[in-house]
């Protein structure tokens, strides 16, 4: 009589155990439920996908530096903080503003600086006419007219501007009552200033400053 196999009468097999073989007769050759089935298939999607995108970007996250980064995000704040020049007309336009808005203030007196940006001259009295400005504040304006943008042109036929620096002193209607002459020389053009100023405020404070500038 031939002995039957003896079976277990309880099986129990993980999923991921389903495509070993089973070493002896005896283990039980339970096929797993279509559940675990699915659950088993997910698992290895999931596991596979995660391994290719780890490969692709293997050699993005090797090449990433930070260093890099910063430099790229500088550069941009840079680029934001550059202001871009004005066009000639531009220019003319934000100067004739000015010369507006000097008038519109009320003030005794506006007093224009006709100048060239090729005019070593007149670059070097810009900061001595700007503390001129801020001595005497309480009642002058002084702004500035680039005498080569044609955007000056009928002022300068108007005053008769043939040279610069040229000063010309206007009152608060904006009547023209005087200007400076040909520039010799830096304390030239300072004497001329300081005479344009006394026709206006005799008694200004700012004669003291122009005096220092000799």
């Amino acid at each position: 009589m031939s002995s039957v196999p003896k079976r277990n009468l309880f099986c129990l097999k993980w999923p991921w155990d389903v495509n070993k073989q089973p070493k002896s007769p005896n283990l039980c050759t339970f096929e797993s439920p279509w559940l675990f089935n699915s659950i088993q298939n997910l698992g290895s999607l999931v596991l596979n996908t995660f391994n290719s995108v780890s490969k692709s970007s293997g050699s993005w996250v090797s090449n990433f530096n930070p260093a890099q980064l910063a430099a790229g995000t500088s550069r941009n704040s840079n680029l934001k903080l550059k202001r871009k020049p004005l066009s000639p007309e531009e220019q003319g336009e934000a100067e004739h503003r000015a010369v507006a808005s000097a008038l519109a203030s009320g003030k005794e007196a506006t007093v224009i600086e006709f100048y060239s940006p090729k005019c070593s001259l007149c670059n070097s009295l810009l900061k001595f006419v700007m503390e001129v400005e801020a001595g005497n504040s309480d009642w002058l304006n002084i702004v500035l007219a680039d005498a080569e943008n044609q955007k000056w042109l009928p002022e300068l036929l108007h005053y008769d501007i043939k040279y610069v620096p040229c000063f010309v002193l206007l009152d608060k209607n904006g009547l023209a009552l005087a200007k400076t002459g040909i520039p010799s020389s830096r304390l030239h053009v300072v004497a001329g200033l300081s005479h344009l100023l006394k026709i206006k405020h005799p008694t200004s404070g700012g004669s003291s400053r122009l005096s220092s500038q000799r």
